[in-house]
């Protein structure tokens, strides 16, 4: 299957790389000659089109799940590059980076372990509405929970651990199907828009691991891209047009301060 998540996460960095080309187009370009009698919007047409049959096949969850491999393909690098005495280091909160990725691992997940418990209901929350919850009720939960988790481990197997964790959740939900319905912690869910909020979960970890590495915050486009439209859905409106795509995530999460009344959208 390794290959198949592969090919998932190359054709999303693809697309994203096509999509910024695409949203450079002058106005006044769109009527050139382009490819035999296609002119320029003809040829996109039909590129769009193109793009768009593995989606309509495969279903939106596997098309998001695609881009939480790309992520976490890349999170597998960094957490590879851990130097091991760097495993004690602070990271996020009272959480040591041990810690850290730990809570990763299961966020990164928690799609096999949803599937296999009963629904009861019908979903109640989308990828944005899941993100609407008493932090201060739950975070203390939450961080204990990694704490625990983390002990006894050796830091050394984590890479390890979050490169046998992914792709089976990507599976999962690649298998399970977009209109599945799912229990959460936060009620039933759609498989579709469950698999969106580990796109967030992942980016937004993946930039704090590197913060307590002192490297600086990367994103896949797609991922990136994702993870800012849940933010601005929170928001109720696009992002400042003086906030770049990560200090917008990072505002947005709590991890910058910004001179807005409005930030954090989330903690």
């Amino acid at each position: 299957m390794a290959h198949r998540f592969a090919e998932n996460a190359a054709f999303a960095q693809e697309c994203a790389t096509i999509e910024e080309t695409l949203r450079a187009v002058p106005a006044d370009a769109w009527g050139r000659p382009a490819l035999g009698e296609w002119d320029l919007s003809q040829l996109v047409a039909h590129l769009v089109r193109g793009a768009g049959r593995p989606q309509a096949s495969a279903g939106t969850a596997r098309s998001v799940s695609s881009i939480v491999a790309q992520e976490c393909a890349t999170i597998e690098e960094t957490l590879r590059a851990v130097p091991a005495d760097a495993w004690g280091r602070p990271a996020l909160g009272e959480w040591d980076l041990s810690q850290l990725v730990a809570h990763l691992v299961r966020g990164a997940g928690r799609v096999p372990a949803y599937l296999g418990q009963p629904v009861d209901g019908e979903p109640g929350v989308d990828r944005v509405e899941y993100w609407r919850f008493d932090a201060d009720a739950e975070s203390p939960g939450v961080a204990q929970r990694a704490i625990d988790e983390a002990a006894g481990v050796d830091p050394a197997t984590w890479p390890q651990r979050f490169a046998d964790t992914w792709p089976a959740a990507v599976a999962a939900a690649d298998e399970a199907g977009p209109d599945r319905i799912l229990t959460t912690f936060r009620g039933p869910m759609r498989l579709d828009e469950y698999v969106a909020t580990r796109v967030l979960e992942v980016v937004v970890h993946h930039m704090d691991v590197r913060a307590a590495l002192d490297l600086p915050p990367v994103a896949t486009p797609a991922a990136a891209r994702l993870t800012m439209a849940m933010l601005e859905g929170l928001l109720g409106e696009p992002r400042p047009r003086n906030m770049g795509r990560t200090r917008f995530i990072q505002a947005g999460t709590g991890r910058i301060s910004v001179d807005d009344p409005r930030f954090p959208l989330l903690r």
